[in-house]
């Protein structure tokens, strides 16, 4: 198959992404596939890559991409039956990539312009998963425009207790996090203004402890059907000292945060995890594969957020609980390759003309 893989981006995320792309890379080729790398500058340019996915991006061919016919450099059309692109946060995951890949008639791997832009805004999403009957972490909704003041704060405490969580609600990998506990108003007027320089809202929520997180792999076969791998549970070893799994803690090679399989939590809680990851996946109308993560405390399990675009670094959890499910990421993405092909095909039965030229 000729896979386009799409990586880097205008993202904090952007580092991530092509620490991902090197990963898929590998077993893209692995399972025989012949792969057309394009990497996106930190400005968005992007640029046909002759020599595989590298740290530094070469720009020197520019790819171009054209509605209703696909991507091209020099007028020449790339050749791409499917296209899978770990694009991390803003630009890459929030929909934005999944609706100009359509739009240019490239299939592309995963989660559409909807689920993909409804699993980024995460309070957008936990208003779906509320009507599933999916529990998920008390929240209030900080908007762009409101002021930071005593009666805000006042409203925290009293609706979510006096520890505080704070969060860019468009943002990822642990970026834009604040933990507040017992927080002044100039605690949570900072808390704010750094979720701000990555997210127009910011979301406050109570702060969980004790707390065990839970992760659980969506993988949607070429059949349809959804495998929920894990739960996994993740030990931090620095988390005590920061509050929450963080940036470093997350893609740190030595001595920072991995995944334990089976999670130790017990059938019960595995099963019932596994029940609201599948839940959530078909909540915000998620295709292809995705990470969900949950908070577990006391025997209470919280739905977290849900990542239509996980990591696939050497530390990521996505394709740890896959390997531990008995896949191989060659073997997990050709299932995901398959499935993309078979949904675009039935995409394209649809009917798109008048019906008075029908």
């Amino acid at each position: 198959m000729r896979v386009a893989l799409i990586y880097g981006g205008r993202s904090t995320e952007h580092d991530v992404s092509v620490a991902s792309a090197q990963t898929i890379h590998e077993a893209l080729v692995e399972g025989g596939h012949e792969v057309t790398t394009i990497a996106i500058t930190l400005d968005g340019v992007w640029y046909l890559q002759p020599r595989g996915v590298g740290a530094q991006i070469e720009e020197s061919s520019v790819v171009t991409l054209h509605p209703g016919v696909g991507a091209f450099v020099d007028n020449t059309p790339l050749p791409i039956d499917v296209a899978i692109a770990p694009t991390h946060g803003w630009g890459g995951e929030d929909g934005k990539l999944q609706g100009l890949c359509e739009l240019c008639s490239i299939p592309l791997a995963g989660c559409d312009t909807l689920s993909s832009s409804v699993g980024m805004y995460k309070m957008v999403a936990q208003h779906l998963f509320a009507a599933y009957g999916i529990p998920t972490v008390p929240t209030l909704l900080v908007e762009g425009g409101d002021v930071i003041d005593e009666a805000l704060l006042d409203r925290a405490r009293r609706a979510l207790g006096p520890h505080l969580f704070a969060k860019a609600e468009s943002s990822g990998s642990s970026v834009g996090i604040a933990v507040l506990r017992d927080p002044s108003l100039a605690d949570l007027a900072a808390a704010v203004e750094l979720g701000r320089r990555y997210s127009q809202r910011v979301l406050i929520q109570s702060l969980v402890t004790p707390l065990i997180e839970a992760e659980c792999a969506i993988l949607e076969r070429s059949d349809g059907t959804l495998l929920a791998a894990g739960p996994g549970r993740v030990v931090d070893p620095g988390a005590e000292a920061v509050g929450f799994l963080d940036y470093h803690h997350k893609y740190t090679q030595s001595g920072g945060a991995y995944m334990v399989v089976p999670s130790g939590l017990g059938n019960a809680i595995d099963e019932q995890i596994r029940r609201y990851a599948q839940q959530a996946f078909t909540a915000i109308k998620g295709s292809g594969y995705a990470r969900v993560d949950f908070f577990v405390s006391g025997g209470t399990i919280y739905l977290n957020e849900i990542n239509t675009a996980p990591g696939m670094t050497g530390q990521s959890h996505w394709p740890a609980l896959i390997k531990a499910a008995g896949l191989t990421l060659s073997q997990a993405l050709d299932e995901l390759i398959a499935g993309t092909l078979k949904r675009w095909d039935e995409a394209q039965r649809l009917v798109h003309t008048p019906p008075e030229r029908v």
